[in-house]
């Protein structure tokens, strides 16, 4: 049966894992060590009323607001050469994918969002590219090879206040950083076919 692999939630969750221990590394956070300082969620429940779990209070909330094809790659070849043997196979290229990612300060003391954003972006202009190498382990994930630029992306004031408005909840501190050719595939059994070796024209020219 066919895989899509779920890449986008994959690789929120390595950014989460090197954000997480990145700030944890830096200095000690005014913060409960026994619960994470960075989560995903949706900051524009932050101010609904009710119980979340995991709650999304006195963290730094990781939010997905925009995904975009990265189109200077979208004309990707849709063959393939069999390494075993040889043949020509017809498969379905992979959707490169850009993530717009709102990191949100959503915490109770000002100067305490203040603080976590400060370093976010320190250790993010540090750390730019993110490879299975370079990254901290991640149990559970269903991608095991993953190479992802990240870099901060400044909106206008105009753009800001619009995506607050879609949030629909007052501004809080926060940047956006775009990550870069993520790849999503439909992984379905390949096509094998014959290589076009001779083209033929049987159309006269004068």
């Amino acid at each position: 049966m066919p895989v899509v692999r779920d890449t986008i939630h994959d690789i929120l969750k390595i950014f989460q894992a090197n954000l997480e221990s990145a700030l944890n590394g830096l200095q000690t956070l005014p913060q409960d060590a026994a619960r994470d300082n960075v989560i995903i969620g949706n900051i524009a429940f932050a101010e609904t009323p009710g119980n979340r779990s995991p709650s999304i209070n006195d963290r730094l909330v990781l939010t997905v607001i925009k995904i975009e094809e990265e189109f200077t790659l979208k004309n990707q070849p849709a063959h393939r050469r069999n390494p075993v043997n040889g043949n020509l196979e017809y498969i379905n290229p992979p959707a490169v994918l850009n993530l717009y990612v709102l990191l949100t300060a959503n915490n109770n003391a000002y100067d305490k969002a203040l603080l976590f954003l400060s370093r976010s972006i320190g250790y993010l202009q540090h750390q730019r590219v993110f490879t299975e190498e370079n990254s901290v382990p991640v149990s559970g994930l269903g991608i095991t090879r993953f190479n992802f630029n990240i870099n901060l992306y400044s909106p206008s004031f105009e753009q800001i206040n619009h995506i607050w408005g879609v949030l629909g909840g007052k501004q809080l501190p926060s940047v956006i950083y775009k990550l870069q050719l993520v790849s999503i595939q439909y992984e379905d059994e390949p096509q094998a076919g014959d290589e076009i070796r001779t083209i033929i024209l049987g159309e006269t020219i004068y």
